[in-house]
């Protein structure tokens, strides 16, 4: 297999251009993160607005457990693509190819397992969860239907994460966009003209993710040789399956903590009924719209960190990491002020028209406080993108532990003394105690790994922001041009 590589190759980063090729890479990741924040948004937007808050409160408690199956899911794939950015990075295009396959076969055969278990098990989930008797046969019907089209979800964020590797984060964006206007469409065909109600939402959803998968499919067989795996390339190799084990299912497991402190907050959202239940759910949905820029950029610099790992440029992780820092702190005074006097305005946007005054008051007092925590937000998602980046992968799960541990433990304690408004403060605090063992884990990792880095004995051929063009007459060809980093 031939690589081209541009005349830029080879650019001195310490110029100052590396944060404009940085932020460049980083805007489809950003613009990606909003739109898979856009599925379930317009699945709430439209069900409040026609259905009312109990199927309202019934999909607000059936997304926490999707979202641990369905991000566990994606950790997957996610891990998988962090290991391909450092082959690519080292230029090893041969190993590249052998984990893409061997990360191929595992997850689709633990996918469908695993959503096979879940669909049996979706109304014991809601039972566990102490979830009202009148939410549970809406939030019970979305689950199975969302668990049974889990293969497109799985599919589609690998080929997503592999093209993030080899530099393509432009395509995936495209697919995605795609999905979510179709999403959209069915949303208010299937829920409003039709009386399948919730259900139609997660029909919906489902046929989206399988437009996307489609689409990911017929691009990468037509553009993207490199990630094109032949019948002969199909292996499976114990080795590699074992590496990306490591990093997968930590990422996956890291997912999985998340939301499963979230349910067991949820539990005590749920004694406060349905109209909480809502206005919570509604701000933590537009709470994670906010942090979608932060989180957009942050998943381009783990790409970032792996390549440069792989391919030993020590300087270059140290200026990408220095340029985030400032960004990360305007990220969070912006976002404050939006928080602070948009709250009611946006979360009056998932409710109908003359109903939900208690929601609304909810979410916007939720929304507001939890936007004064957003500055360690940034200290978290910045450190977990260089563990994970740099195989720190124990250090990158401690700091979603010490978040997800203090939520829980503070929502419990504060609610304990000062009620439904001390729950609230949970979120800040338990971000301001995971931050703080980001800053001890940083140090950590820079006097441990980063110190002691040593010259990738390959030759450097990744690059971002790359156009891989397969030609019409040489299929094999793949021309890489664009910044290296």
């Amino acid at each position: 297999m031939q690589h081209k590589v541009s005349k830029h190759a080879t650019t001195d980063l310490t110029q100052g251009r590396h944060f404009a090729t940085i932020a460049k890479f980083a805007l489809p990741f950003m613009l990606s993160d909003f739109l898979q924040q856009l599925y379930n948004a317009v699945d709430s937007i439209i069900i409040g607005q026609n259905l009312g808050s109990v199927a309202l409160a019934g999909i607000g408690v059936a997304t926490p457990i999707m979202s641990i199956v369905m991000n566990f899911l994606m950790g997957l794939a996610m891990g998988t693509g962090v290991i391909l950015s450092q082959y690519f990075g080292r230029g090893d295009m041969t190993t590249l190819k052998r984990v893409l396959s061997t990360g191929m076969i595992a997850g689709g055969i633990f996918t469908v397992v695993m959503s096979g278990i879940c669909v049996g098990l979706s109304e014991h989930f809601l039972i566990w969860l102490g979830t009202p008797a009148e939410a549970i046969p809406p939030a019970n019907s979305y689950l199975k239907i969302i668990f049974a089209g889990g293969v497109f979800t799985f599919l589609y964020n690998y080929y997503m994460f592999s093209m993030r590797a080899v530099g393509n984060s432009a395509a995936p964006l495209v697919f995605l966009g795609a999905g979510v206007v179709l999403n959209a469409a069915l949303d208010i065909i299937l829920v409003v003209h039709t009386p399948l109600g919730i259900e139609g939402a997660a029909v919906a959803t489902i046929a989206a993710q399988a437009l996307s998968v489609f689409m990911c499919v017929i691009y990468v067989k037509k553009r993207v040789e490199i990630l094109h795996i032949r019948r002969k390339e199909w292996v499976f190799d114990r080795r590699l399956f074992a590496t990306c084990m490591t990093y997968g299912l930590t990422v996956g497991l890291q997912q999985v903590v998340v939301y499963a402190g979230r349910l067991a907050v949820q539990g005590l959202v749920n004694t406060y009924g349905t109209d909480v239940m809502a206005g919570v759910n509604n701000a933590t949905r537009l709470d994670a719209l906010m942090q979608t820029p932060w989180r957009g950029y942050t998943n381009a610099l783990t790409n970032y960190y792996a390549q440069n790992w792989g391919a030993g440029k020590r300087m270059r992780i140290n200026l990408g990491f220095k340029d985030s820092i400032w960004l990360a702190a305007v990220n969070a005074v912006i976002f404050l002020l939006a928080g602070v006097f948009l709250s009611v305005p946006l979360s009056r946007a998932f409710v109908g028209e003359g109903e939900g005054a208690l929601v609304v008051e909810v979410s916007a007092r939720f929304l507001e406080i939890t936007t004064y925590g957003y500055a360690f937000v940034g200290i978290i998602l910045l450190s977990q993108a260089f563990f994970k980046g740099v195989g720190m992968m124990k250090c990158f799960f401690m700091t979603t532990v010490s978040s997800i541990a203090g939520r829980v433990a503070f929502s419990y304690l504060f609610d304990r003394f000062w009620g439904l408004e001390g729950m609230y403060w949970a979120v800040p605090a338990s971000w301001v105690l995971a931050g703080c063992v980001g800053i001890i884990f940083i140090i950590y990792t820079y006097a441990r790994r980063i110190s002691k880095m040593p010259a990738s004995p390959f030759k450097p051929q990744s690059c971002y922001n790359a156009a891989l063009i397969i030609t019409k007459a040489d299929k094999v060809d793949v021309t890489v041009s664009g910044e290296y980093y």
